[in-house]
C-alpha cells in the first residue's frame, strides 16, 4: 500500500539494495504497515537543483491509505529524513509530498485495496 518514491541528484552507487530494503522496512514500521505491501522507488542520479544549487537534494513522495495526517506527517518527515540524511542528503534540501489515497485508488494483485481491505474486515 504505501509507496514512496525518492527523486535525488545523488550518485546511483551511493544507494545500494541494502539501503532500500532497510527503508521499507523502516517506511512500514513508521506507518504500521506489513513490509509484504510496503514499495520503496529511488531514482538517484537525476539533474536536480534546491535552493538554486546543486548540493545533494531530495524531492519525495509518500502515497499511504491511511496513516497519514498533520501529526502522523511529522513523525514521518522525522523518519524519513534521518534515513535520507544518511546518503548525505541534508533535511532543509528535502521536500515530502503526503498523499492520503482512498483505497480504491491503488490497485494490486489484479484488483483494488479496497476488495482486499473488505475482505480482511
Amino acid at each position: 500500500m504505501p509507496i514512496l518514491q525518492i527523486n535525488t541528484n545523488i550518485p546511483k552507487e551511493k544507494v545500494t539494495e541494502e539501503f532500500n530494503l532497510n527503508l521499507c522496512e523502516t517506511l512500514a514500521k513508521t506507518l504500521n504497515k506489513p513490509v509484504g505491501y510496503c514499495a520503496v522507488h529511488i531514482l538517484a542520479d537525476q539533474i536536480m537543483s534546491f535552493g538554486g544549487t546543486f548540493e545533494p537534494c531530495a524531492h519525495v513522495s509518500l502515497i499511504s491509505i491511511g496513516r497519514l495526517g498533520v501529526e502522523e506527517n511529522k513523525k514521518h518527515s522525522k523518519v524519513i529524513m534521518d534515513e535520507l540524511e544518511k546518503l548525505g542528503i541534508p533535511s532543509n534540501r528535502v521536500y515530502i509530498f503526503f498523499q492520503d489515497a482512498h483505497p480504491f485508488e491503488l490497485g494490486y494483485n489484479k484488483t483494488t485495496f479496497a476488495e482486499i481491505l473488505a475482505e480482511n474486515n
